[in-house]
């Protein structure tokens, strides 16, 4: 079974500079270093695919599922960039869990409209563990919203510190 979540985030910034942010390799490694308590990396950044490793602290599970788990969680999450057109742009991602059988995947509706950018996701979360996987995937969709959340605001900070 699959978990289906939508969540949308504004960026107080047009969709030209987020774009641009998008296409930049400096942003990918602010996003990854600064996106959880613990510093990720930027494994790879192509102008349009970048790969990050992040590290996730287990508190964002359930305290059943933390029981199951014995560190924080490696996640490797590649999103790919669409390409702007007028002010739109739809953008992809799919990430998975170190060690466990949770995966994620998604897209991204980029809206632009003057001075600010909306991102419409669609998440998929998937958690293949018999009897807990169902109970578990609405958690893991929750906790994918936290991220979409904390990294419109990143994204906010950096246009505005480097763009």
């Amino acid at each position: 079974m699959t978990a289906r979540s939508e969540t949308t985030v504004t960026i107080n910034q047009p969709a030209e500079k987020v774009a641009e942010a998008y296409s930049t390799q400096a942003y990918w490694e602010f996003i990854a270093e600064k996106l959880s308590p613990e510093p990720g990396q930027l494994h790879e950044f192509t102008g349009e695919t970048a790969t990050l490793f992040e590290v996730l602290p287990k508190s964002i599970l359930p305290e059943a599922a933390q029981a199951m788990i014995s560190q924080d969680l490696k996640l490797k999450r590649v999103v790919n960039v669409g390409k702007l057109d007028g002010n739109t742009a739809t953008h992809t991602f799919t990430g998975d869990v170190k060690g466990t059988p949770v995966d994620f995947s998604g897209e991204i509706t980029m809206t632009g409209e003057g001075e600010t950018t909306t991102l419409a996701y669609d998440n998929e979360a998937k958690v293949d563990i018999p009897f807990m996987g169902a109970a578990l995937e609405p958690k893991v969709a929750e906790a994918l919203e936290e991220i979409v959340e904390n990294e419109a605001k990143l994204t906010e900070q950096w246009i505005a510190e480097n763009l």
